[in-house]
C-alpha cells in the first residue's frame, strides 16, 4: 500500500498509531480528516486482523460505497474489489461483509455472525440496538471496532454511553475540527465554513456536540433576507411547493431562480433563489375545501405567475397529499411529484442558503411564510428525548419552503457542494 504519512497531519498519524483499543472512534467536523485517518487504520487492521469475518457498516450499502469503499479505491485501487450495492467485497484479499443499518430491524442481520473486526461509518446514524448487537458479535479474541461520526445532540446515546466513558471502557477516541485537515486549502475551508450557520456551524465546522435550542432560523434579518421580487424577465426556473392541510392551512409558495444582477460589469447580486409569491387557505378560519376546490384555486393563483417562466415549474406536494396529487394530475398539472420530506436536511439547506445570500423572501408578497419562519422553533419536549424536531405549530410555510428548496437541489448543488454531497448520501438511504 502507498505510504500516506507524507499527506497526514500529526494528529491523524497519532490516531492511526494509537488506535489499539477494542473500540476506536474518530469524531468531529465534516472534512476534518478523521475519515482518511480511520480508513488508513482500518486497512492496516485488515492486513493483520485475527482470522474470522470482518464487516464494514453504514446507514446503507450505497452510503458505505460513497464514504468508505470509494475512498479506499481512490487511495489504493489494487487494495479493493467491490461492486456497488453488493453484500460483500474484498479488501487486501480478505472477504468483508457490507452491512446497511438504517433501522432497528437491521440488527437481525448480525445474528449468527462472529466478527474479528468492524468499521462503522457515521456511528450516530446507526440504531443503538444494532450497535449493541455489533459489540456482542465482536467476539473473536483481539477483535476491534473502528468508527467515525459527526457530532449530534449531546444527549445522543453514543456520546452518553460511550464517548463520555473513555476512562471506563476499552475505548480510544480522537476529536477533529475542520481546520485540522492539512489536505484542504485555507480558501476552501473558509468557503465551506460559510455554508453553515448556527447549530450546524457548531457541529459540522467546529465539531461540537451541541443541542438545538430556540429559533431554528436564528439568522433571519429583514435587511438581509428579504427583497422585492425581481421582474419576471429575470426568472429562469420555478418551483411550486405545497404543504397540505384539511382543517389546518394549505400553504403554497412559488420559488424562482433569478438571474444575477450586473452593475458596472460586475455581479452585484448573485444568481439566487427567491420566494416571490404564496397562496394560503386556512380550513379552520374559512371552511374546508375539497381537493378539487384546492386544485382549482391553486391554478387560478399560479397561472398568471408561471406564464412568465421559460418552462413549466416543477410542483412538489406534501407526501401526505396523495389525494390532492391525484386530483391535480387529473386537472392537468404538469411536473407533479411528492416532496422530499427529510426535515433535518431540508432545514439545514434552507438555513445555509439564507446565510450564504442565496435565498431571499419577498416578505410583503409572502407575509405568512416570513412570520412563520421567524417563529419556527425547536420542540423542547423532543429535545429532552434527544430528538430534534420543530414545533408542529404555525409551520406550514416553513414546511412548504423546505419542500421547494429540496426540489431545487440541482441548482444549489453548485453553491453548497458539501451540503449537496451529504444530501445525496442521505437520499440514497
Amino acid at each position: 500500500m502507498t505510504d500516506t504519512r507524507a499527506f497526514l497531519s500529526v494528529k491523524q498519524q497519532d490516531s492511526i498509531l494509537d488506535s489499539n483499543a477494542r473500540l476506536n472512534i474518530w469524531e468531529g467536523s465534516i472534512r476534518s480528516g478523521k475519515t482518511i485517518a480511520s480508513i488508513v487504520r482500518w486497512l492496516t487492521y485488515v492486513r493483520t486482523a485475527p482470522p474470522g469475518p470482518l464487516a464494514v457498516i453504514g446507514r446503507t450499502r450505497d452510503t458505505i460505497a460513497r464514504n468508505v469503499l470509494d475512498v479506499i479505491a481512490d487511495m489504493q485501487p489494487s487494495a479493493i474489489n467491490f461492486t456497488a450495492g453488493a453484500p460483500r467485497c474484498r479488501i487486501l484479499g480478505r472477504l468483508i461483509h457490507v452491512i446497511g443499518a438504517n433501522d432497528k430491524k437491521a440488527e437481525k442481520v448480525l445474528r449468527g455472525l462472529t466478527l474479528a473486526g468492524a468499521y462503522v461509518d457515521e456511528a450516530t446514524v446507526i440504531p443503538e440496538d444494532f450497535w449493541t448487537q455489533l459489540l456482542g458479535r465482536l467476539s473473536v479474541p483481539g477483535a476491534k471496532l473502528f468508527a467515525t461520526t459527526n457530532p449530534d445532540n449531546p444527549a445522543h446515546w453514543l456520546r452518553k454511553k460511550y464517548l463520555l466513558r473513555v476512562g471506563e471502557l476499552n475505548l480510544a477516541t480522537w476529536h477533529f475540527g475542520l481546520y485540522d485537515n492539512p489536505g484542504l486549502s485555507q480558501e476552501y475551508k473558509d468557503a465551506l465554513a460559510s455554508e453553515f450557520t448556527g447549530l450546524w456551524y457548531k457541529r459540522f465546522i467546529l465539531g461540537h456536540w451541541v443541542a438545538a435550542e430556540g429559533a431554528i432560523y436564528d439568522m433571519l434579518d429583514e435587511t438581509k433576507h428579504t427583497a422585492s421580487a425581481p421582474p419576471p424577465s429575470a426568472w429562469r426556473r420555478g418551483w411550486i411547493c405545497l404543504d397540505y392541510g384539511t382543517s389546518n392551512p394549505t400553504h403554497a409558495l412559488l420559488i424562482v431562480l433569478t438571474a444575477p444582477v450586473i452593475v458596472g460589469g460586475r455581479i452585484a447580486v448573485p444568481e439566487r433563489l427567491h420566494v416571490v409569491a404564496e397562496w394560503r387557505h386556512d380550513g379552520r378560519a374559512a371552511g374546508q375545501l375539497t381537493d378539487a376546490q384546492i386544485s382549482h384555486r391553486l391554478a387560478a393563483w399560479a397561472s398568471p405567475l408561471i406564464e412568465h417562466l421559460p418552462e413549466a415549474p416543477l410542483t412538489v406536494l406534501d407526501p401526505s397529499a396523495a389525494s390532492l396529487r391525484v386530483q391535480m394530475r387529473s386537472d392537468g398539472w404538469p411536473g407533479l411529484r411528492a416532496a422530499d420530506n427529510r426535515v433535518d436536511v431540508g432545514i439545514r439547506a434552507f438555513a445555509s442558503l439564507l446565510s450564504g445570500g442565496r435565498l431571499v423572501i419577498d416578505h410583503k408578497a409572502c407575509p405568512h411564510l416570513w412570520d412563520e419562519a421567524c417563529g419556527y422553533v425547536w420542540d423542547d419536549t423532543a429535545l429532552a428525548r434527544g430528538e430534534e424536531q420543530p414545533v408542529k405549530q404555525d409551520d406550514h410555510g416553513p414546511d412548504a419552503g423546505r419542500y421547494g428548496i429540496m426540489a431545487a437541489r440541482s441548482v444549489w448543488r453548485a453553491w453548497l457542494p458539501q451540503l449537496s454531497a451529504a444530501s445525496e448520501v442521505d437520499q440514497a438511504a
